[in-house]
C-alpha cells in the first residue's frame, strides 16, 4: 500500500508550480466564447479577452451574459468554451501543452532540490561515516537532476525565442 499524501505536499507542490509560473513570467488569461449550436453550425454570441484571476472573481458576469443570451434565444442551447493561455507567449495551458509540460519540470526540480536538502541533512544527522560527495544514491540523482535543469533551460530558451518572435510579428 503506497503512501497517502497529505494535504502539506500538495500545498508545497501548488507552490511549487506557482513559483515556476513566476520564473517563467506567466500571464494567465482566458478566452471565453459564448455560442450556440453545435459543431460547424455554431453561432458565436459573445466573446471575453479576460485575465484569469478577474474570471475567477468576475464569474457571474459571464452567467448573466448567458441568461441574457439565453433569453434572446430561447429555442437554442446556449453554452460556454474557455480556453486558457499565457498572453506573453500565446501558448495554450491545457495539461498537454507544451507550456504546461515547462511550468511541471520546473515544479519537479524544485520538489527534487528540496528532496535533496531533506536527505543531506537528514544523513548528516544520523549517519556518523556521510559524505555527499561519496554517496552513490545522491551521486546518480545530482547527475539526474543536472539533466532535467539541462533540458528544461533549453525548453525555456525556446519559450523566449516564441515570446521574441511573437513580439516582432505585433
Amino acid at each position: 500500500m503506497g503512501k497517502q499524501e497529505s494535504m502539506d505536499d500538495w500545498s508545497q507542490m501548488a507552490k511549487d508550480y506557482a513559483k515556476a509560473e513566476k520564473e517563467l513570467k506567466i500571464e494567465n488569461w482566458v478566452q471565453i466564447s459564448i455560442c450556440y449550436g453545435h459543431g460547424h453550425q455554431s453561432v458565436t454570441l459573445y466573446t471575453y479577452d479576460l485575465p484569469r484571476e478577474v474570471y475567477e472573481r468576475r464569474m457571474w458576469v459571464i452567467r448573466w451574459r448567458m441568461a441574457k443570451l439565453q433569453c434572446q434565444y430561447p429555442k437554442q442551447i446556449v453554452s460556454t468554451s474557455l480556453y486558457f493561455y499565457d498572453k506573453r507567449s500565446g501558448e495554450s495551458l491545457e495539461v498537454s501543452s507544451c507550456l504546461s509540460k515547462l511550468i511541471s519540470a520546473k515544479a519537479q526540480i524544485t520538489k527534487a532540490e528540496r528532496r535533496i536538502n531533506e536527505y543531506i541533512e537528514h544523513n548528516r544527522q544520523n549517519n556518523l561515516f556521510f559524505d555527499e560527495n561519496t554517496d552513490e544514491e545522491l551521486v546518480k540523482f545530482r547527475e539526474k537532476l543536472e539533466r532535467k535543469k539541462l533540458e528544461c533551460a533549453e525548453c525555456e530558451k525556446r519559450l523566449e525565442l516564441l515570446v521574441e518572435r511573437r513580439r516582432n510579428n505585433q
